[in-house]
């Protein structure tokens, strides 16, 4: 397999639009990074009077110290309302990559170059992106064929904790890899397998409680760490996920209402994506997502999304809706067919009629 490709990134950031105190604040903090000088950034520059600039310089601070997955929500927010410049979605595209979210990367850096052609930064960035997401793709075939042969063996009674827990890696891996299909639960179980063959294997309790913990499965995550704790009390993931707080059940259909209410929509539609980047496999995060996409007008998203919830096997009458909603939207033709299985699908008239009423609804406006 050819080595990874690499990604030459740099904060584009270059104080526009900043008030001089946040500035100020910014250039210290650059010279000599520090927890406080952060604390400092972030107090002057999310004050009433922001001005986008001042929110691109604390993203950029984060940048700056690997704190990639807290500069995403505020360039996020940048990028939503819509910056003339091509900065704010180079950086975004920059954070994206540092945290897996390759494929959102590429898809910024493509509305940056279809606003600004010239733009030399965000046309060498997509070039790595695409050799980088060349290189993924290749990688993820490999693991779903070794996923293939290892649930063969596994399932033909065969294979024992050394399949369980081979087979356990390579579809967690895959688990954080929007299309592959593979959800955290899915995870979760073959690792209880391995884990039954075995009971005091270090590694399989640690990637358990990984697992579970992603899941949101705080009863098997706490299991797994008190039996890590006594099979390997020194690890360094039992202190690591004693650090880290309980994952709270996600509930994207909570946030999707949210996203309906003009003052809630952008960190509603944030934190379903930051739902999404956790468990993109995950059909219910994945349909609220979509809807919550096409209900901001991020057509484009919103139809890269669509078609992978359109590969999920056994959707619901919910799934098939979502698909209805974005297609009918965009003047699809797949909106007839996710149409008719939403309506074969409902549960109760009543259902089927709210559907169909929403449905005209939004592709006749």
């Amino acid at each position: 397999m050819d080595s990874e490709p690499t990604i030459d990134w740099r904060p584009q950031y270059r104080g526009d639009d900043t008030r001089p105190e946040v500035l100020a604040h910014f250039e210290r903090f650059v010279s000599a990074p520090d927890e406080e000088g952060l604390a400092a950034l972030k107090g002057v520059a999310l004050s009433a009077d922001a001005r986008a600039g001042d929110l691109h310089a604390l993203a950029s601070a984060y940048l700056v110290t690997g704190g990639f997955a807290d500069a995403v929500p505020l360039l996020e927010f940048l990028a939503d309302a819509g910056p003339d410049g091509p900065a704010v979605r180079c950086d975004l595209a920059g954070a994206y990559v540092r945290i897996g979210s390759v494929d959102r990367a590429g898809r910024e850096l493509e509305r940056v170059l279809a606003a600004h052609p010239d733009c030399a930064a965000a046309e060498r960035q997509l070039a790595e992106v695409l050799a980088w997401s060349r290189w993924h793709a290749a990688e993820v075939d490999l693991m779903r064929q070794q996923a293939g042969l290892l649930s063969e063996l596994v399932g033909d009674g065969t294979g024992g904790r050394a399949e369980w827990t081979a087979l356990a890696r390579v579809l967690y891996r895959l688990a954080g890899v929007p299309r592959t299909d593979v959800d955290w639960p899915d995870v979760v179980a073959v690792l209880e397998r391995a884990h039954h063959f075995d009971p005091d294997h270090e590694q399989v309790l640690e990637l358990l409680a990984a697992a579970a913990h992603h899941a949101g499965d705080e009863a098997r995550w706490h299991g797994a760490l008190r039996e890590l704790e006594r099979v390997a009390p020194g690890s360094e993931h039992l202190g690591h996920w004693r650090s880290v707080p309980p994952a709270a059940p996600s509930n994207p259909d909570r946030l999707l209402g949210l996203a309906a209410e003009p003052e809630e929509v952008h960190g509603a539609v944030r934190e379903l994506r930051a739902l999404y980047r956790a468990s993109p496999n995950n059909p219910d995060v994945l349909r609220c997502v979509v809807q919550a996409e096409i209900g901001i007008g991020n057509e484009a998203e919103a139809l890269w999304l669509a078609e992978g919830l359109a590969a999920v096997e056994g959707l619901d009458f919910y799934g098939h809706g979502a698909l209805a909603m974005v297609y009918g939207l965009l003047r699809d033709g797949r909106a007839r067919e996710h149409v008719a299985a939403a309506l074969e699908l409902a549960p109760d008239e009543d259902e089927r009629a709210e559907f169909l009423a929403r449905f005209d609804a939004a592709v006749e406006g």
